[in-house]
């Protein structure tokens, strides 16, 4: 018989062989900057995509924690990232309630040591802040709400990169009126300022006069209904300003205060208060709205007072554009 010819096996695939990760061949500048767009906890879990993703965040430039949108946030959390995460915290936002806002002292601590730029506060019971919330000097935005503020440390040199200043339901120590005029005097960048409920009085039946000023300042919110004696200087760049002062509308300061925007494009006034009467008729202003383009108003008209301030309003804005009352 013939010799018998054996064909050659087929060769076997190599069963094993990784695949080509395409996440590995990504330059480290543009993980950087994915991850630096995703929210906290996906940034974190990036880290099972891939090896060249793993632990990646941890080296991230800087950090965004935000957590205010999410009432309940376990502390711990926090804990966890600050204590594996050397690089800087540009944003803090967080929800405290009873269970965290024992950590929140260590947390100003820890931000301030990292450069954070934007912190917000929403607090569900006040509480008084640590100081070292007004070492932060790299500060742009600051929100805080419901919470009590220490006095200011010796040597305060303010917030010189602060644009944005935002206090709701915030309590100040005694003094408090010179307090948030020195703090408003050391941010020279000050854009955007809202008071809304702010008690500057400490433990004072009355506050002192103090004064309101900015030379950046575009954009003024004062929610009061209380009068802090509070007088208004050099904003040459004001813009916008809204104002519900309650009761304090009926004073006769009140015609000073409001001459002191004379210049803003934009007014909003809330003057429906039944007590509205008690300073007497706002027939006159020591002021031309020249510039005013937007006017709302919250009013009623069943008292002449409120009337007669509606049309003293219209009277002194030959330019205006847009009227919007609610009455």
């Amino acid at each position: 018989g013939g010799a018998m010819t054996m064909e050659p096996s087929p060769r076997r695939a190599r069963v094993g062989e990784p695949a080509a990760d395409p996440l590995t061949s990504l330059p480290p500048p543009l993980l950087d900057g994915i991850l630096t767009r995703l929210d906290l906890p996906y940034a974190v879990r990036t880290s099972a995509l891939s090896r060249a993703w793993r632990r990646r965040w941890e080296a991230l430039p800087y950090l965004c924690l935000s957590f205010v949108d999410n009432p309940g946030t376990a502390p711990l959390a926090v804990d966890r990232v600050l204590a594996r995460y050397p690089g800087r915290i540009s944003n803090f936002s967080f929800h405290v309630d009873e269970h965290s806002f024992g950590r929140v002292d260590d947390w100003l601590v820890a931000l301030c040591d990292r450069g954070v730029r934007s912190i917000n506060l929403r607090c569900a019971s006040p509480f008084i802040l640590h100081s070292s919330l007004f070492l932060c000097a790299q500060l742009t935005h600051l929100k805080l709400h419901q919470c009590g503020l220490p006095s200011l440390p010796v040597g305060f040199t303010g917030f010189p990169m602060l644009k944005v200043l935002k206090l709701g339901l915030v309590d100040f120590p005694e003094n408090g009126e010179s307090q948030l005029e020195a703090i408003l005097v050391g941010s020279p960048l000050l854009e955007t300022l809202n008071l809304h409920f702010v008690d500057v009085r400490g433990n004072d039946a009355y506050s002192n006069a103090w004064v309101i000023r900015g030379a950046n300042l575009r954009s003024l919110t004062i929610s009061s209904d209380f009068d802090y004696d509070w007088q208004v200087k050099e904003l040459p760049c004001i813009d916008e300003v809204a104002i519900d002062v309650g009761n304090y509308v009926s004073n006769i300061k009140f015609r000073g205060f409001l001459a002191s925007f004379a210049q803003v494009r934009k007014l909003s006034l809330c003057a429906c208060y039944t007590s509205f009467t008690g300073g007497g008729l706002l027939e006159t202003l020591p002021c031309t709205f020249d510039n005013l383009k937007s006017l709302t108003l919250w009013t009623h008209f069943y008292e002449m007072p409120a009337i007669v301030l509606t049309f003293c309003l219209l009277r002194n804005a030959p330019n205006l554009e847009e009227l919007e009352i609610t009455v």
